[in-house]
């Protein structure tokens, strides 16, 4: 439960960040979509993150969003790995 709730924390708090740097003025709105993932082995910890990062940028900007190619960062954590992965969506 302790994971999850860091997800989610991780996901709000990525969220409400990119949507005060993405102005109402815009002509196309972008965010910052970020998200995190965790795993005994780091392919799934990192698939977990873009997943996390996908869900966010549709949660944000809709089902229609275009997200770009992702930033992902892995680190061990005990014997988890823990990855975030980050990406620029478009709606």
């Amino acid at each position: 439960m302790r994971i999850t709730s860091q997800g989610a924390l991780l996901a709000a708090v990525l969220m409400a960040t990119a949507g005060a740097l993405s102005g109402p003025a815009a002509a196309a709105q972008c965010i910052k979509a970020g998200g995190w993932g965790t795993g005994a082995l780091q392919g799934f910890a990192s698939f977990m993150a873009e997943a996390a990062m996908k869900n966010s940028a549709k949660a944000k900007l809709g089902d229609a969003v275009k997200i770009g190619a992702p930033s992902t960062k892995c680190e061990t954590k005990g014997l988890l790995y823990e990855c975030t992965a980050y990406a620029k969506a478009c709606k």
